[in-house]
């Protein structure tokens, strides 16, 4: 049985998937397996994985990203299950310091901070990672946890206990799995960069913002009780909240897009019309007329 299990989906990942398949040989830790479940993809990925006879291969159609993190997941036979995209890779050393956190019995589960890669060529930056309460992630509109995806590891056991990704799921899987593994096991926060992010701009979350919070208000409405609000200041909160957010967006929107412009800026606007005279709304309006930047 391997120590570490490394689970990565792939579809169409020709450009990034060897760095990812190289990053867990540079770990220079000889036990573990690596199971890369293919979505029977059509550009340079199966050459590529033709390269690497240690891989351990399920190449086969898939209902999505849940269910092949799934397959990937039933196949593991390691203690430590690290779930890793194909678009990411870990720095040289995560394992060792995994080893050395998980020599403790106790522990569970563990996250640490990532170093985010833009896609726009701007400076890697640093993330830290935050948990300390189950009830932030219901807070998802202003929350204080931060769980980074490939920077959360967990023991064999844990998967046992708490069963499958939810496949209904495709954009906060993640972030429902944290809330249902948060009930039974606690989490040990290690201060280190334990992976490398990559902040593409054709991925899932980048192009779907508005579904991503669709989907957390689905996982985490039935929990609000558990806030000790009344239905109407958690509709007040996440409302105010959600205007900042959308604000954001439009306002980070790269190059000459107005649509994409509008369209965030509009959905500010339904959740609170008094963000209408918030200060970078101007910078808005004048970049909506004259174009260019804020």
């Amino acid at each position: 049985m391997p120590y570490f299990s490394v689970v990565t989906p792939s579809w169409n990942q020709g450009p990034h998937i060897e760095t990812c398949i190289r990053c867990i040989l540079d770990q220079r830790d000889p036990d573990f397996e690596h199971i890369i479940i293919d979505n029977c993809s059509t550009d340079a990925t199966p050459q590529i994985l033709a390269k690497y006879p240690h891989l351990k291969l399920i190449v086969e159609k898939d209902r999505g990203q849940s269910d092949a993190i799934n397959k990937g997941f039933r196949a593991a036979s390691g203690e430590i299950i690290c779930w890793l995209n194909s678009d990411d890779a870990y720095p040289e050393g995560t394992f060792q310091k995994l080893r050395e956190a998980f020599a403790d019995p106790s522990v569970d589960v563990v996250f640490g901070d990532v170093l985010q890669v833009a896609y726009d060529g701007t400076a890697d930056q640093r993330s830290p990672a935050s948990f300390a309460r189950r009830e932030d992630l219901v807070r998802w509109w202003s929350s204080d946890a931060r769980l980074h995806q490939p920077a959360v590891f967990f023991r064999r056991s844990v998967v046992e206990a708490i069963g499958l990704l939810r496949e209904d799921l495709h954009l906060v899987m993640d972030y429902e799995y944290w809330w249902r593994m948060s009930e039974k096991f606690r989490f040990h926060y290690l201060p280190e960069i334990l992976a490398i992010q990559h902040r593409q701009l054709d991925s899932k979350t980048m192009q779907n913002w508005n579904g991503v919070y669709r989907e957390r208000e689905k996982v985490f409405a039935p929990h609000y009780s558990l806030l000790g609000l009344s239905p109407v200041e958690i509709k007040r909160t996440r409302r105010l909240a959600m205007a900042e957010r959308y604000l954001t967006e439009a306002y980070c929107v790269t190059g000459n897009q107005p649509r994409e412009i509008a369209r965030a800026f509009w959905r500010s606007l339904r959740q609170s019309p008094a963000y209408a005279l918030h200060p970078r709304s101007f910078g808005l309006f004048r970049r909506l007329v004259l174009g260019g930047r804020c």
